[in-house]
This record gives structure tokens, C-alpha cells and sequence, in this order.
């Protein structure tokens, strides 16, 4: 299973502290790790990759979905994705990996919130926007 961290401050955190924190993890994820920080570096998403299926550089987390717009960190597994996704690509969402994680960004900018009665897995997710 993939580890997944994070952190969210009113102040600056360090860099180096995510870092840290994944690196901790590593056993969990040796295949690839990956950092993104936003908000003036009060925001900071890790994450240390276990590749199943897509084990391309593609399928690397964090993850961002149209241009940025959303981003992800993710650790689990929908079993539908491949059902989801020909239901999305049916109306007009195009693909670049071949991940379940970049299924949840369209399905949630498809349905929103609702996107999860849509998913048939294991999963947990937590939405923040600024």
C-alpha cells in the first residue's frame, strides 16, 4: 500500500519536514515518491508510490488534474475504475495515465461530491480547497 502525508499550517513550514515524514514511509511505497507544496509553502502534500497498475512515471503522486485545478494524494483502491473511466471518456474526459487516481479527479469534477457513491473499493479521501 501506498503511504500518503501531509501537512497544512497558518505559517511557513519547511520543506524538509514532508521529506521527512515520507521518508519514514518508505517501506510502504519504494517504488517512487513525490512532493508538491502550495500556498507559500503552508500546504504540502507527500506521497511514496507502491506501482500497481500504471507503474509508468505517469502514474507518479502527487497527482494534478486539469491543469492544476485539483490535486491528489491517494492511497487505496477502486475496484470500478475501468467502468468509470469508459463512462467518463463517453463524455468527453480524456485520459493520460492509466490509474484509478486520475478516475477519482474526473469523476469528482464530473459529479462533485457524489463521485463517491460511484466508487466500488477501498479509499479514503478528504477534500480542502483555498
Amino acid at each position: 500500500m501506498c503511504g500518503i502525508a501531509a501537512l497544512f499550517s497558518m505559517q511557513d513550514i519547511e520543506r524538509c519536514n514532508i521529506n521527512k515524514m515520507t521518508d519514514v514511509i518508505v517501506h510502504r511505497g519504494p517504488d517512487a515518491s513525490g512532493h508538491e507544496y502550495f500556498a507559500n509553502d503552508k500546504w504540502q502534500l507527500g506521497h511514496r508510490r507502491l506501482s500497481i497498475l500504471d507503474v509508468s512515471q505517469a502514474g507518479k503522486q502527487p497527482m494534478s488534474y486539469l491543469n492544476g485545478r485539483y490535486w491528489i494524494t491517494y492511497n487505496g483502491e477502486i475496484y470500478n475504475y475501468i467502468e468509470l473511466r469508459k463512462e467518463l471518456e463517453g463524455v468527453s474526459y480524456v485520459f493520460r495515465t492509466n490509474t484509478d487516481t486520475e478516475v477519482i479527479m474526473a469523476a469528482y469534477d464530473y459529479w462533485g461530491k457524489d463521485c463517491l457513491s460511484h466508487f466500488n473499493g477501498m479509499w479514503a479521501i478528504h477534500q480542502m480547497e483555498y
